[in-house]
């Protein structure tokens, strides 16, 4: 529950240096901590990602943490990691004649009888002033209709579903989006902005068509929840201030004050409050906010989402390292273009690594990429048979950085090869002058590489590839198989750069790509990875990675005949 009063702290100023932000130290109950900082998770919601950055609880650990807290002996000495989310509701009031010391008030912002409707049409004001062209993007048509039919499910509303699939009618699209609707724009917003705000786009896509729906629902009827998207999950983007680091010890902190008071002596000193006339709601809190312990805040004095993703990278990769699945996955997505690149040159000062992570993020999410939505990303519910994205980054990596093409169980470095032998000669690079110029432009991460990348493994999957049986020995998107695994994809890029090698080929467009994709694959069955191989060895060790290679390219050399399957087994 939201207090109506300013939220007051005596507060310590530290600036690192002279260049630095300002960091305001001081400590706060961690019920109140609460209620006026924000957490947004990277979750789904409704099979959608969220745009922040904090990762899924996990309730093992809150638990952990909570019989921690629950031992007044026991502390935790970093602070909780914060930063302002707006600026407007927090201000420092200086003592005077002492910069350095006074007081940080903490203004409310998040009423307690906001309504689902007002909770996101609240986040999307605060999208758009990040990024205004969001508003000039159109709804997705089949989003729209997707959500519709499981809002329908959800309610059990009768509201009239016809009006959903009649989205492209004049009179409605002037009463739903903020702009001019031309027909002739009717295309999936991500294959129309495929840049590193794709994710920004999807989200906010997600909150406009829900605030839609609940729009065509009488205002009685009108549910808290709506397919996924609750008022307390909205609330983090728009709290005055959001927490960077320290989630599970801010809210292990708030469950062991929670425990204490349902206890039978906290219980009792709760009835004694509410007999002695004080509202139970307000009962209920104080007595919260008294049995939280209180927790250091350390607030860095800046609101600019790319400040507070930079914080966090630095946090979790320089001290406590996360997967970097989520964390590419984080920070490719949580910002818009314009916002990343500031950001990214600082991160790549720090020797924290960025590129790569774009070039995958990007990989994921992309309409036309083959791995869209087949490729683990960090957090809950990814599909375990998906590709790791260590995976699919080593095989970005060959292609953006043209390293790593080496076939298993031999020497060259083909994609290498390639490179220092025939990349200079490619128009794609032509506005480069020195041979390090042109490499630089074709490994950016919206380079040349990327386009060809896509068409590549799009040839693959559709000539080898069966997307639509999972359970098919040449499933596209079940790394168990023959096909989409780190060993068959490596051996058939590397392969592919042997073959441009040995063929003196330079690209110049997409459709050498094809070209030569024909050339190389000529007489070569689609069905060599359809069989089932019958081999119950695991794929990523030495003797089968050498045997696979030695298998595929004699094969490919002379495609006379498939392999036998016994061949692919290697000999113990």
């Amino acid at each position: 529950m939201s207090q109506s009063e300013p939220y007051r702290y005596p507060v310590y100023v530290l600036r690192e240096a002279l260049g630095s932000k300002p960091l305001l130290l001081f400590a706060a109950s961690a019920a109140e901590i609460d209620e006026w900082a924000g957490v947004p998770q990277r979750r789904r919601l409704s099979g959608e990602e969220t745009v922040g950055w904090q990762r899924e609880e996990s309730p093992t650990r809150l638990r952990e943490l909570a019989k921690f807290f629950s031992d007044e002996r026991n502390v935790v000495q970093n602070p909780l990691l914060c930063a302002l989310q707006d600026k407007d509701a927090v201000s420092f009031e200086p003592i005077d004649g002492m910069e350095n010391f006074g007081e940080l008030v903490i203004h409310p912002t998040v009423r307690t009888d906001l309504s689902l409707l007002e909770a996101l049409e609240l986040v999307c004001s605060r999208l758009e002033a990040r990024v205004p062209s969001l508003q000039s993007q159109p709804i997705d048509s089949d989003r729209r209709r997707v959500v519709r039919e499981r809002a329908i499910a959800q309610t059990g509303l009768d509201f009239d579903l016809a009006a959903g699939a009649a989205l492209g009618t004049a009179m409605e699209m002037e009463d739903m989006l903020p702009f001019p609707y031309d027909e002739s724009d009717t295309e999936d917003v991500a294959s129309a902005v495929l840049t590193e705000e794709t994710q920004l786009i999807d989200f906010y896509q997600e909150l406009r068509i829900r605030i839609d729906i609940l729009k065509e629902i009488p205002l009685e009827d009108r549910p808290s929840e709506l397919v996924g998207f609750t008022v307390d999950a909205m609330s983090s983007y728009l709290r005055p201030i959001v927490l960077v680091d320290g989630q599970h010890r801010l809210h292990g902190a708030v469950l062991a004050a929670q425990e204490t008071m349902n206890s039978p002596q906290g219980r009792q000193a709760l009835i004694e409050a509410i007999d002695q006339g004080t509202d139970p709601d307000v009962a209920e809190r104080e007595a919260l906010v008294s049995y939280a312990r209180k927790l250091p805040v350390s607030l860095l004095f800046d609101a600019n989402p790319a400040e507070h993703v930079f914080q966090f990278v630095v946090v979790n990769q320089k001290a406590t390292p996360m997967g970097k699945a989520l964390l590419g996955t984080i920070v490719s997505t949580s910002l818009s273009k314009d916002e990343l690149e500031p950001v990214a040159t600082r991160l790549r000062r720090a020797s924290i690594p960025l590129d790569d992570s774009q070039a995958v993020s990007y990989m994921t999410r992309a309409q036309d990429s083959p791995f869209k939505g087949l490729v683990q990303t960090g957090m809950g519910g990814d599909d375990r048979h998906h590709l790791q994205w260590s995976v699919l980054k080593s095989l970005t990596s060959i292609f953006r950085g043209l390293t790593g093409g080496r076939i298993f169980g031999e020497g060259n470095d083909y994609a290498q090869l390639w490179q220092e032998r025939h990349l200079a000669s490619s128009r794609l690079v032509d506005q480069g002058e020195t041979p390090e110029e042109k490499y630089d432009i074709w490994r950016a991460p919206d380079g040349p590489w990327r386009d060809l990348f896509v068409r590549f493994f799009t040839l693959i999957r559709d000539r080898f590839g069966d997307p639509s049986d999972p359970e098919a020995s040449n499933a596209w998107g079940n790394s168990n198989k023959n096909l989409y695994n780190k060993i068959s994809l490596t051996i058939l890029t590397a392969d592919y750069f042997q073959y441009l090698c040995e063929s003196k080929e330079v690209l110049h467009s997409v459709d050498d790509v094809d070209r030569t994709v024909a050339d190389w694959l000529e007489g070569v069955s689609d069905q060599y990875f359809a069989r089932d191989w019958r081999m119950d060895l695991k794929k990523d060790q030495r003797r089968v990675r050498e045997t696979w290679a030695k298998v595929w390219v004699q094969y490919r050399k002379n495609p006379a005949r498939l392999p036998r399957v016994e061949n692919f087994t290697p000999p113990r």
